[in-house]
């Protein structure tokens, strides 16, 4: 049975939320960094989407988001490392992700040219 509970003074919580917002800046750097389009919000966007993700998916996991108890042996230091690396990887990931996807819908504007299309 879902639980639904988000106690702020959890320290759990307070891992979780704190590593998601050190997360942020590393994974929409990197993200943006990782771009070869021409529409870069479309990818920092998908970046935090994906952040925000593993924010909730780790609070779900080890805090009370679905269960009415944290996960045995989860405090809040171990919680704090696992979302910095967690929800980096997830933002840096998503990001990716909507790089090849808007690529894929805008195949002419990513193509390199040819030697024939630059001289004719």
């Amino acid at each position: 049975m879902p639980a639904l509970i988000v106690n702020i003074n959890d320290p759990i919580f307070i891992g979780d939320f704190w590593g998601f917002v050190l997360a942020i800046p590393i994974s929409l750097f990197l993200a943006f960094l990782l771009c070869s389009l021409k529409k870069r919000p479309a990818v920092v966007i998908g970046a935090f989407v994906g952040a925000l993700l593993g924010f909730l998916i780790i609070l779900g996991w080890a805090g009370t988001l679905i269960f009415d108890k944290p996960l045995p042996g989860a405090n809040g230091t171990s919680v704090f490392f696992g979302s910095v690396f967690f929800c980096t990887v997830l933002g840096v990931s998503a990001g990716i992700l909507t790089d090849l996807l808007v690529a894929r819908n805008n195949r002419k504007d990513y193509r390199r040219a040819t030697a024939q299309e630059q001289h004719g």
